[in-house]
């Protein structure tokens, strides 16, 4: 059996580099407002409600006199896996073998909005519009049922006898589940600095909140003498909790320029700037073993760096026929930017220099990641005065491509988006529906620890808008 300390580094080990990179792997932007994400965030161009202050904030201009808007979204992840995991023993000829075939739990992660917009008053030599902004920038995760994720009856294939250092532990030491939580709060200030050309900003001051509870199997082989036959070999199996609990700040803006061409076509652009959220947190092993639990606790943070957001986009009004307005939208991410986490961690008394110098080595956590370039069209047609339906589609890549980073408890994958809404409106008030599909593309992974086999992420995103103008 390995020492404890072994057993810690290598829990400690999978407990920090995992749940960073899933973290890194996991960032995900609902779509600000159900208009825009209807027209599949094809969005810059237009940028022509309360939205505007996520896609443009240039746009606010186009609004009149005072509103208020109260948003929002429900995340619900449509994550599946069908593979397998292989425990290792001492060698690779001793091992269990365990088919996997899970779906992620139905879970509501509702993303709220406040949006204020008036007529700069006071300020009016200054700006046209101000206003302030609280709204969800992240809302992701997923949750995944114990039984369907490990069930010791489905071991396929084992080439030694097999036990859990304790069973009633590890049915309960299963929590497999993560979200990732940011708001934004954003002052926002726009003007028309010649007609036709506007120009906004906001600053952007971002609360931050991650969780990730997962399992790692650790194994050990055990041989028993037993007299006149060949030694037995037991394979036993130790579940340890792993949870990853951490909160940060961080500080940013986003200017944008809108540009009225004509009555029928405007232009834009838009760069949101690179943004470092400070985390700090808490770190948890949970061993089981011998009938009971032992928990270790380390205190640590780290700086994250959110990547610069550049977009650019046209609308093009009475398209085709009167009506109709057309959006595209191009947007790229500079995911490369982040190429490393350092962090601090406190690890408490009670190891050996040398399991120190083991530890040291994962404070550091290296990536390889990629730029990446969104592409999106939209629609909306006007049936009346009041009647406004929206299609659209974006083809969202994802930053990162190497297996060895992907976590099915965060899952993340390139997605096709569609997407449609509906809009209804009165002399003072709006009200906004639309429904997101992100269908993720399928993966296919091999010669990993435990993530083998195919993966699916699929997310559907209703949401809904009400928006009343004094």
């Amino acid at each position: 059996m390995r020492s404890r300390g072994s057993m810690l580094i290598t829990c400690v080990a999978v407990l920090i580099l995992g749940p960073v990179l899933a973290l890194a792997n996991g960032f995900y932007t609902p779509t600000v407002g159900p208009r825009a994400g209807a027209m599949g965030g094809a969005f810059i161009g237009l940028a022509d409600d309360y939205s505007a202050v996520y896609w443009n904030p240039a746009g606010i201009t186009q609004l009149k006199g005072m509103e208020m808007t109260a948003t929002g979204h429900d995340v619900v992840s449509l994550a599946s896996r069908d593979g397998v995991v292989r425990y290792y023993g001492d060698t690779e000829e001793r091992y269990a073998l365990v088919s996997l075939g899970a779906t992620s739990e139905t879970a509501n992660r509702i993303a709220p909005g406040v949006f204020f917009f008036t007529d700069a008053g006071p300020l009016r030599s200054v700006f046209d519009k101000v206003g302030v902004a609280a709204y969800t920038l992240t809302e992701y995760g997923s949750k995944w049922g114990a039984d369907d994720v490990l069930n010791g009856a489905d071991f396929v294939d084992h080439d030694v006898s097999i036990d859990f250092a304790s069973k009633r532990l590890a049915r309960d030491m299963q929590d497999y589940e993560s979200r990732i939580k940011t708001y934004v709060f954003s002052p926002v200030f726009a003007k028309e600095v010649v007609p036709g050309l506007s120009v906004g900003l906001t600053a952007n001051i971002a609360y931050s909140h991650f969780t990730l509870s997962d399992v790692y199997m650790e194994t050990y082989v055990d041989t028993v003498d037993v007299p006149a036959v060949e030694d037995e070999y037991h394979l036993y199996l130790q579940p340890v909790q792993l949870t990853d609990d951490v909160i940060g700040w961080g500080y940013g803006a986003t200017v944008g320029v809108l540009y009225r061409a004509s009555r029928q076509v405007s232009v834009g652009m838009v760069l949101r700037t690179p943004m470092t959220i400070s985390y700090e947190g808490v770190y948890r092993a949970r061993l089981s073993g011998g009938g009971s639990v032992a928990e270790s606790a380390y205190t640590s943070d780290f700086e994250l760096k959110y990547p610069m957001w550049v977009g650019a986009g046209f609308a093009y009004r009475d398209f085709l026929f009167n009506g109709l307005t057309m959006t595209g939208d191009v947007q790229w991410t500079g995911w490369s930017s982040i190429d490393r986490i350092d962090r601090n961690i406190v690890w408490g008394g009670g190891w050996t220099p040398e399991e120190l110098e083991a530890l040291a080595e994962f404070e550091t956590t290296e990536f390889n990641w990629e730029d990446t370039v969104e592409v999106g069209v939209g629609f909306d047609y006007r049936l009346g005065r009041s009647v406004s339906l929206n299609l659209g589609y974006r083809s969202s890549p994802s930053p990162v491509g190497d297996d060895d980073y992907y976590n099915f408890v965060l899952p993340q994958s390139s997605k096709n988006v569609v997407a449609a809404g509906v809009n209804y409106r009165q002399d003072f008030w709006r009200a906004a529906f639309a429904l997101e599909y992100h269908a993720g593309a399928e993966r296919r992974i091999s010669q990993t620890y435990d993530m083998d086999g195919k993966h699916l992420d699929d997310l559907l995103i209703p949401s809904l808008s009400f928006t009343y103008a004094f």
